[in-house]
């Protein structure tokens, strides 16, 4: 299991890949990420699970290290998407299978027009913590977090 950002839509996405290869170094000691910084470093992948976390029916799952530049084109993505709905979801959660009712993901929403989109609201949905245990009667329960952004 592992933590997954999407993007939900009730229209087809398109997927991305970078125009490139780029370097990735991985410093364990450390904590630490490198690739290469580049704005278009990122994929958008098919995310057939999309089903199992909001009533969209397609999503693409983002696979990146957050920069402001990414951030940037991530909401021009949107912006593109949202020519064909009415709202878009921007999601972070843990990917897992079926869950027990104790057991369910606490889910935090929060709603802006794309006029409000930033990329530090990008960057808050993306670094929320999962295992912060909202709930101490069920500590096990992750929380998913739901930004929907509308027209």
């Amino acid at each position: 299991m592992s933590v997954c950002s999407f993007i939900a839509s009730d229209f087809p996405l398109s997927e991305f890949a970078p125009s490139q290869n780029y370097p990735l170094e991985i410093n364990i000691d450390t904590g630490t990420v490198y690739d290469g910084g580049a704005d278009d470093n990122y994929f958008l992948l098919p995310f057939s699970d999309v089903g199992s976390y909001t009533d969209k029916s397609y999503g693409v799952s983002l696979e990146w290290h957050y920069t402001e530049g990414r951030a940037k084109q991530i909401i021009e993505y949107i912006k593109t998407a949202l020519s064909q709905s009415d709202n878009v979801e921007f999601w972070h959660v843990w990917l897992m299978g079926y869950y027990e009712f104790e057991e369910r993901p606490f889910i935090h929403r929060k709603a802006v027009s794309f006029s409000e989109l930033t990329p530090e609201l990008i960057k808050e949905i993306d670094d929320a913590d999962i295992w912060n245990t909202p709930d101490k009667a069920y500590p096990e329960r992750p929380s998913f977090y739901c930004l929907t952004i509308t027209r």
